[in-house]
């Protein structure tokens, strides 16, 4: 199932960005001269993509339905903490969760 949703991440995104596992269940996609409304479009297509057709488990016998919840930061200055940024992007991410779950939610501004 990991690498199905590695696939489905990669065809979300662009040439330029740069995806990565980031904890357990958790990944991070670095968009490089992104805003965040492009960001937001980009997170909403991966979502739909992930939401909209279920992933075959134990050798395709089975699918299951998954959802994904995502949290969008930028980085406001370039001398800002990249940890301040992920900070933000997990603040997002809990609201997301909190709010229902299977939505993008961008953070609020530094």
């Amino acid at each position: 199932m990991l690498r199905e949703f590695a696939t489905r991440i990669r065809k979300s995104i662009r040439g330029i960005d740069l995806a990565a596992r980031y904890g357990g269940e958790e990944f991070v996609i670095v968009m490089p001269e992104t805003d965040l409304h492009v960001a937001g479009i980009i997170a909403e297509q991966l979502r739909r993509s992930i939401a909209n057709e279920p992933f075959s488990i134990e050798e395709g016998t089975k699918r299951i339905e998954v959802t994904i919840s995502v949290g969008i930061s930028m980085l406001e200055k370039k001398s800002e903490p990249v940890a301040d940024v992920l900070k933000r992007a997990d603040q997002a991410l809990y609201r997301a969760k909190h709010d229902g779950r299977n939505r993008v939610v961008v953070a609020d501004a530094a």
